[in-house]
């Protein structure tokens, strides 16, 4: 068994394939932290002045829980035709074909760069957690980069 999915791993490998999930370690812990931070006021004031508005206080301690299940991780795949990769559960995900990539490369971000989806004129950044990236170059001139804990396997 052990050997047919090696044979199994070895055909994707030399066929182009790529399959990669990168957990969102810093997601997982900043965001439900700031849903416990954001909560407490609206537990207390549930329980010292009980009402119908106190559980507004809440919607921010559930954005914080919805944000921390979408950004849970990253999955990337790499096929022979090209390359999608989404967040989390999967509710959206993006492509570009092969096709349409003018190089790729290995970058580090700073910090300041961000996490999650970032946009800027021409650029835009697909993170989790970790400052390593592969930037693609499209030929349109775009430049998307896309975090992963593995950017010498992507590329």
């Amino acid at each position: 068994m052990a050997v047919q999915a090696a044979k199994v791993i070895a055909e994707e490998v030399m066929a182009g394939h790529y399959y990669h999930t990168q957990r969102g370690t810093l997601m997982l812990t900043v965001l439900p932290l700031a849903a416990l931070l954001t909560g407490l006021p609206g537990i207390l004031a549930m329980t010292l002045r009980p009402g119908h508005w106190p559980w507004l206080l809440l919607a921010p301690s559930a954005l914080c829980c919805g944000l921390a299940w979408l950004f849970s991780s990253l999955t990337v795949e790499v096929s022979g035709t090209g390359i999608r990769w989404y967040f989390g559960p999967g509710l959206w995900d993006y492509r570009v074909a092969l096709s349409d990539i003018e190089g790729v490369r290995i970058v580090r971000n700073t910090w300041l760069n961000g996490f999650g989806i970032r946009m800027g004129t021409g650029r835009r950044l697909y993170n989790v957690s970790g400052l390593d990236a592969v930037e693609l170059r499209l030929k349109t001139g775009d430049i998307g980069g896309i975090g992963t804990d593995d950017p010498h396997g992507l590329v």
